[in-house]
């Protein structure tokens, strides 16, 4: 490895390509986090030079202490072996954010600078944004060259007249639509309002209102955010100074610096990338997984632009509505499964290495435990690349359901009761069998009664991690032809409180007598009626989607507060009553599903209609609002009562419990 101290003005002076293997992550710098502190850091060293040359006026320099450097941080780059007439190129290893930033402030630099009419500055960054020199191949030209998410944004900026043409091709609304401006135009639009404010001698962090704390840098990034055409917000900004831009010229120059380490023929480029990972934004697991894959094919000396594109690039991209090359969001989107909250596709690659290895794996180990899974398996990079493509779908189907099939609404009640530790057995069960598979259809209807009735039962979800991993191996040991069987074979031989699949007369206890919505979640009890109301739609039933959980509430069709009105009076008047009723009212026989605004328009209302009298106004009861409004088929028993109270609660409790022990059976 070959180190060498660098300043961001000499890393770029030279022709010279800095490029971003087509397997790494996009620009994901953002303007709060990394880049106006990266600016804020430029612009102290650049003050502090004008500061010097002003006291060199008065002093020689053998008096005044050296000008401090500023460290950006390190740059590891690999050599790419060039043909006749092509570039200079480097791969660039890791700092491939600082090094496009840097590049996209130079190139800010060199727009602001054409303001002042200077142009000994403006040729002089020319040279540092654009390679010169007859290449054979365009994009040569360029000295920073990203993957290509951000290929259609750095090929623009790069031959962009200004700042005013970049917000012209990248506007953050037109007539109703919005956009949201690509991160590399963000950073690159916050650098040229940063530096023609600090050509004009106005800083940044100067407070916008003398009673607020946002500052000029915030409303910056604002009006970047909501503006097609952002501008200073700054009445009467001073003209800008020659002087000022030769000291931040300088300032690059002299005061801020980078290493470089340019590594060897003997050199690992995984093992320093692992090493220096933690700098900058914090990489993905699946960054460390995708990086240690391609370089292995790289190793391997396969194709790795063929492999990107056919099987990953997928996970990075996605085509906006401009039809533009875009961050794909879906796969960057945080999640929650249970106490952990990761970007989709890590949660993704924390499921699918327990499901290669069958063993217990940290999140926070992810990308190790997959490195060894990969590196024992010795698999076949095409095959293996095509075999996660594949699971991802099935992975997106299950935490992501669509419609309205079983597999979809398996995916609801799983989401809900939030038993993500089945993951890898679903994972595996679907690159086993088709969709359309009746074995298939029996697994998961099997695990849908094992986790509903241990749910209504009350019995304990702390063991399913251990449950579900060894069914995991189980269902997938050689010579296991039919996992679903041996899941089946597997659920049914549980014993004891921590795992068994529970009787039905142990379902019907629980089912008649418990006080869910009292002692579990609304949500998960919701989940459970919604689960009745779509199993009780029939070919013969209008093709009209059971609204989602959260589009739902629970509603007590005997209040909660029953005993504030005069509506629903005990027929015995007693302690004993009292208490059975507050009991029986928590019930699934008391429960049901109405939007939010039915809901709150029945509340603690009568359950039939009272008439008007000569001293009150006529009130519409449950029943008939339920019947005027609600579409689900749980309510129609309702239209059917005069009345109700704990005897309709517990006759409705039993057919619900038939409706659920045929959704939900125990095998024989």
């Amino acid at each position: 490895m070959q180190p060498d101290k660098t300043s961001a003005i000499n890393l770029f002076s030279a022709p010279r390509q800095y490029l971003i293997p087509v397997f790494q992550r996009g620009y994901v710098w953002t303007l709060e986090k990394q880049v106006a502190p990266l600016w804020a850091d430029i612009e102290e060293r650049a003050t502090a030079w004008l500061e010097r040359q002003e006291l060199l006026k008065s002093s020689s320099p053998s008096q005044l202490a050296p000008l401090r450097k500023h460290f950006l941080g390190s740059v590891v780059l690999t050599p790419i072996t060039s043909a006749f007439g092509r570039v200079n190129a480097y791969e660039v290893i890791d700092g491939q954010q600082r090094t496009t930033t840097l590049h996209l402030l130079l190139l800010a630099f060199r727009h602001a600078a054409e303001q002042l009419g200077s142009v000994q500055i403006s040729q002089m960054l020319s040279g540092l944004v654009r390679n010169s020199g007859p290449f054979a191949v365009e994009s040569d030209f360029h000295k920073v060259w990203p993957t290509k998410a951000g290929r259609d944004e750095m090929g623009f900026l790069n031959q962009a007249a200004g700042a005013d043409a970049v917000c012209a091709e990248f506007p953050v609304k037109a007539g109703k639509q919005k956009f949201d401006r690509p991160l590399m135009v963000q950073a690159y639009l916050y650098l040229h309002q940063a530096i023609v404010a600090f050509l004009a001698g106005v800083p940044l962090d100067d407070l916008m209102d003398a009673e607020g704390d946002d500052t000029l840098s915030d409303a910056v990034i604002h009006i970047i955010r909501r503006e097609n055409a952002p501008r200073l917000p700054v009445a009467d900004l001073p003209p800008l100074s020659a002087e000022r831009a030769q000291a931040l010229y300088m300032a690059l120059l002299e005061a801020v610096q980078i290493m470089t380490l340019t590594l060897e023929g003997d050199d690992d480029p995984q093992v320093i990338f692992e090493t220096l990972n933690a700098r900058g934004e914090p990489l993905l697991a699946s960054d460390l997984v995708r990086n240690f894959v391609f370089l292995d094919a790289a190793r391997r000396e396969l194709d790795v632009g063929r492999l990107y594109e056919k099987f990953w690039k997928g996970f990075d991209e996605q085509r906006d509505q401009n039809d533009k090359v875009t961050a794909n969001k879906y796969w960057r989107e945080k999640q929650t499964q249970g106490r952990i909250t990761h970007p989709r596709i890590d949660l993704f690659f924390f499921h699918y290495t327990v499901l290669r290895r069958k063993q217990e794996t940290k999140v926070s180990h992810v990308f190790q435990a997959f490195k060894e899974w990969w590196q024992s398996s010795r698999c076949d990079i095409d095959t293996a690349l095509a075999q996660i493509v594949t699971t991802s779908r099935y992975f997106s189907e299950l935490i992501s359901p669509e419609g309205g099939g079983y597999l979809a609404e398996f995916a609801r009640l799983v989401k809900v009761l939030d038993v993500s530790t089945l993951t890898p057995v679903y994972l595996f069960l679907r690159e086993h069998y088709a969709a359309d598979d009746p074995e298939l259809e029996q697994a998961v209807k099997d695990l849908a009664s094992y986790l509903t009735r241990r749910y209504v039962c009350g019995f304990t979800a702390k063991g399913y991690n251990r449950i579900f991993l060894r069914m995991l191996e189980v269902i997938s040991q050689p010579g296991t032809n039919r996992p679903a069987q041996a899941l089946r074979t597997y659920l049914t031989g549980l014993q004891g409180h921590s795992g068994s699949w529970p009787t039905d007369a142990e379902f019907r206890d629980s089912w008649m007598r418990r006080p869910v919505y009292k002692e579990l979640r609304p949500a998960k009890t919701a989940a459970i009626l919604r689960a009745l109301e779509v199993a009780g739609r029939t070919s013969r039933t209008e093709s009209i989607l059971v609204p989602t959980v959260d589009k739902l509430t629970v509603e007590h069709i005997l209040p909660q507060g029953w005993a504030g009105t005069a509506h629903y009076p005990l027929l015995i008047d007693s302690d004993d009553e009292l208490a059975r009723r507050n009991h029986v009212l928590q019930c699934f026989g008391n429960l049901t599903l109405l939007t939010q605004e039915l809901n709150s328009s029945v509340s603690n209302g009568p359950f039939l209609d009272v008439p008007a009298t000569a001293d009150a106004k006529f009130v519409e009861g449950k029943r008939s609002q339920i019947g005027k409004h609600s579409l689900l088929n749980l309510n129609w028993y309702l239209q059917s009562k005069e009345k109700w109270t704990e005897a309709e609660i517990t006759e409705r409790a039993e057919i619900l419990f038939g409706q659920a022990l045929n959704l939900w059976p125990l095998p024989s």
